[in-house]
């Protein structure tokens, strides 16, 4: 895997199967290892996290988006690689992917932009790498949230919720 660090983040780097030591069958059964990883881990962490199937010249993002279920101030996206083709063709096979974590930062005019905070390219022989990094990044979207919700009002003291036994004061 090859990555650069950006600063805020740092990407894992490593080594790897090249592409051309691949078949197109391995390629597209990595691929398809992926998918599946992907979704598992949507469904492992789906209170809080959900996984995207986006078109990235329109979306920007990637091919595969994982998003906090609550907000869209981040992501960590995935977009597939080819050799010789493009994603509009519909016999493509990955060549290898890139990955992305980004967060939305305000900027003085009001404008929410992506922002980077670390990225990479994995081939497809260590696709798992790949799915290592998603499950971390949901991981600790889906603990920040569990977080965010403990510290939120409860029923005891939420406005507007009403509670047997009247009126409490601090010696109630």
């Amino acid at each position: 895997m090859r990555a650069c660090k950006i600063p805020g983040g740092v990407a894992p780097t490593g080594g790897g199967i090249a592409m051309s030591e691949l078949s197109e069958e391995e390629r597209v059964q990595r691929t398809t290892a992926l998918i599946d990883g992907l979704e598992q881990i949507a469904k492992r962490y789906e209170e809080h996290v959900f996984l995207a199937w986006e078109d990235p010249v329109i979306f920007g993002g990637g091919h595969f988006v994982l998003y906090p279920e609550e907000n869209s101030m981040s992501r960590f996206a995935i977009e597939e690689q080819y050799a010789d083709t493009d994603w509009s063709d519909d016999d493509r096979v990955a060549t290898s992917w890139t990955w992305i974590s980004e967060t939305r930062v305000r900027q003085p005019d009001g404008d929410y932009p992506w922002v980077p905070l670390a990225r990479g390219e994995v081939k497809p022989g260590e696709y798992t790498q790949l799915l290592e990094l998603a499950e971390a990044w949901a991981k600790n979207t889906n603990d920040l949230a569990v977080r965010e919700q403990a510290l939120t009002a409860d029923s005891m003291t939420a406005p507007g919720v009403e509670r047997p036994g009247g009126e409490r004061t601090f010696l109630t």
